[in-house]
């Protein structure tokens, strides 16, 4: 299955860790997302029989946690994180490290199967994970080892990791919906690719943008982008116009952009 495929047939994303296979599936030997999706299967089955009784939440994240970080040695990749195969999520199966997307996708999906309420939090350039609960979100750093925050905490994250560009606002812990985090998915491999001028990795990452939000401009404007690094005006001329068409409003700068690859 593509990843048109499985919008087709899940466009809210349902299954996460699914999802996340498809998304990187061109980086992979085997795209299929069976052999991840049996070992969250068989995680939860273990975890299942640590599990507080009585019942107790704090006790069981301890145990995810615990399991994951712990007994597993899942981590954030420091020493090379801007590797894409810190994106791709039967990579970081197997290497046990990530980026704190990839790690945070792992975690929902492992905790959703023991079903708790488990979401993602898309902080600029940090991303988190939360436990969804009748007195609000609980807050994780999966690139700590599952390490609780605060509302303090996510601020002070927000300023180290962007310099201070960006103002916290709580609005930011709102929780991400799935399609939302396959898309800031592939928005991280899109800029790595980026970064290493690979334009034929860039090409299908930002296709994957395309596909994850059709009716965002911006994902238009970065694959018009790749395709004239890749030399390919046509393609570029196309998107350019699709992006054209989607714009609320005229948008003089793209206009200018088109007219110019119109005269050649």
């Amino acid at each position: 299955m593509s990843l048109l495929e499985y919008l087709q047939s899940d466009p809210e994303c349902r299954n996460l860790a699914e999802g996340a296979v498809h998304v990187v599936a061109p980086m992979l030997e085997d795209p299929d997302p069976g052999p991840v999706l049996a070992t969250l299967d068989s995680w939860a089955f273990d975890l299942a029989g640590h599990m507080p009784l009585p019942w107790s939440i704090h006790g069981a994240i301890d145990e995810l946690n615990q399991f994951l970080f712990g007994e597993h040695g899942f981590h954030g990749d420091r020493q090379n994180y801007d590797d894409p195969a810190n994106a791709a999520l039967p990579l970081v199966l197997a290497r046990r490290r990530g980026l704190p997307i990839a790690l945070s996708i792992l975690w929902i999906d492992l905790a959703r199967r023991l079903g708790m309420d488990a979401v993602g939090i898309a902080l600029p350039g940090h991303f988190i994970m939360g436990l969804r609960l009748d007195i609000g979100v609980l807050l994780f750093d999966p690139f700590n080892e599952g390490r609780a925050l605060g509302q303090e905490d996510a601020a002070k994250i927000v300023r180290r990791v962007t310099g201070g560009r960006t103002e916290f606002d709580p609005a930011m812990l709102e929780p991400a919906s799935h399609r939302a985090i396959l898309l800031r998915l592939a928005r991280n491999l899109y800029a790595r690719y980026m970064k290493s001028e690979s334009w034929e990795d860039a090409l299908w990452a930002s296709t994957h943008l395309v596909l994850l939000a059709p009716e965002d401009t911006s994902t238009y404007r970065d694959r018009a982008f790749v395709h004239l690094k890749r030399g390919d005006i046509f393609a570029a001329l196309v998107d350019l116009q699709e992006a054209a068409r989607l714009c609320q409003t005229e948008d003089p700068q793209l206009r200018e952009w088109i007219d110019k690859l119109q005269k050649g």
